[in-house]
């Protein structure tokens, strides 16, 4: 899943009422610190809290705000084995399972509340004790309405493929702001897109294998081959790549209170290939916690990069060590009500502007290389779907094959 990794990565946009950059604050840190990636929600989904800890010996940028470290070059390391809990009003305790190196998922029938107050506990394996401020859950207001525009010139630096420009499909909504109240919105999304490409494999070949649950399948080294010959394999069956947002896009109605907002601009989806794809936009309700940091984050980015600033720095969120409180922890814990906007964007309006089924290509910057049957083997395996926080085989929700 490297290369997915590598082009979210790529996604340094940022924004308080649209999308603004520049976004992406290197610095260099000679220290490993723990980055906490938890957001809480009210949506019937499964929800995961992800711990990790940056590479001391990588140069690291400033991203968005529950995973403000991204290491450059090089992954984050997870965290893992950790005991990990959240506690509801200060009496109910929800033991996270890791099901991954450092995703820490919470039970199956949870589902946050508004009005309700969450707090992330975690102890390391090591045996330090970590934990969150309390985090109260805000209402949000329900989006009234949504439409795409096809943007040619969309994103800047996002996919070799396209160059200078990614094109996008930007989305513009309507929504009511409550007044009498201090109201702070972040808008995010999640993309899925057909895939036909399921394995690459690097200097060696896809086999299957019986497994425990039945059949699984795996890359394996061949020795034969030179250290940069790579052969893909296509999807057995049907198969959806994940992509979500790494953009800030952020809102508060300090000077707007009480107005209905109307064409505000909240995201800009890359066209990865022509194919229909699903698409869910989130308008999220943030704690003031939550707002504050994110604001904090996104002065810095823009405010770096001449001799009068100060050096970039990582910024303390609200996760503390309970013995040593000077030890800076990145990233934020924090609750927010969704209103969920899911939407088939069909890709008429694109002006030719992708083909069908380019979703590898526009990653990798090339066509998938098959490899071809020979004596030896006769029979090339179709390669397994399998389910990830990136990729799944079941048909998304919502999914649509016509108009």
């Amino acid at each position: 899943m490297n290369y997915r990794l590598s082009f979210l990565l790529t996604f340094l946009i940022t924004g308080i009422t649209a999308c603004v950059e520049p976004y992406g604050v290197t610095f260099e840190t000679a220290k490993e610190y723990i980055v906490v990636d938890g957001v809480l929600t009210d949506l019937d989904i499964p929800q995961f809290i992800s711990l990790s800890k940056t590479n001391p010996e990588a140069t690291n940028e400033s991203s968005e705000f529950t995973q403000t470290i991204w290491t450059k070059g090089l992954s984050t390391l997870p965290l893992e084995k950790a005991k990990a809990k959240v506690i509801v009003n200060g009496t109910q305790v929800l033991n996270l399972t890791e099901t991954e190196p450092g995703i820490y998922q919470l039970p199956a029938n949870f589902k946050g509340k508004v009005g309700d107050a969450y707090e992330l506990e975690f102890i390391t394996e090591k045996g330090k004790f970590y934990k969150s401020s309390s985090e109260i859950m805000p209402p949000v207001s329900a989006v009234n309405r949504a439409y795409d525009v096809f943007n040619p010139k969309g994103i800047p630096k996002l996919s070799e493929y396209y160059g200078e420009f990614t094109p996008s499909n930007d989305i513009y909504l309507d929504f009511d702001d409550p007044a009498g109240e201090k109201n702070f919105y972040r808008w995010q999304w999640t993309l899925w897109e057909l895939q036909k490409t399921c394995t690459t494999c690097n200097q060696g070949k896809y086999y299957l294998f019986d497994a425990e649950n039945g059949v699984d399948g795996d890359c394996f080294k061949d020795l034969t081959l030179k250290y940069n010959d790579i052969y893909d394999y296509t999807c057995e069956d049907l198969c959806w790549d994940i992509f979500y947002s790494k953009d800030i896009t952020i809102f508060s109605d300090i000077y707007t209170n009480g107005q209905g907002q109307k064409d505000k601009l909240v995201a800009q989806i890359p066209l990865l290939q022509s194919n229909p794809c699903l698409v869910s936009l989130q308008q999220n309700s943030l704690t003031p916690n939550a707002y504050r940091f994110l604001k904090l984050i996104q002065d810095q980015a823009n405010n770096s990069g001449t001799l009068a600033d100060t050096p970039p720095a990582p910024i303390q969120g609200n996760v503390t060590n309970q013995k040593d409180k000077n030890e800076l922890i990145i990233g934020f814990f924090t609750a927010s009500s969704v209103s969920e906007y899911r939407t088939m964007l069909w890709r008429k309006n694109i002006k030719n502007a992708a083909v069908l089924n380019q979703l590898f290509k526009t990653i990798h910057n090339r066509d998938p290389i098959l490899e071809e049957r020979s004596a030896g083997r006769p029979y090339i395996p179709l390669a397994i779907c399998k389910k990830s926080r990136s990729r799944t085989p079941f048909l998304p929700k919502d999914w649509k094959w016509t108009q």
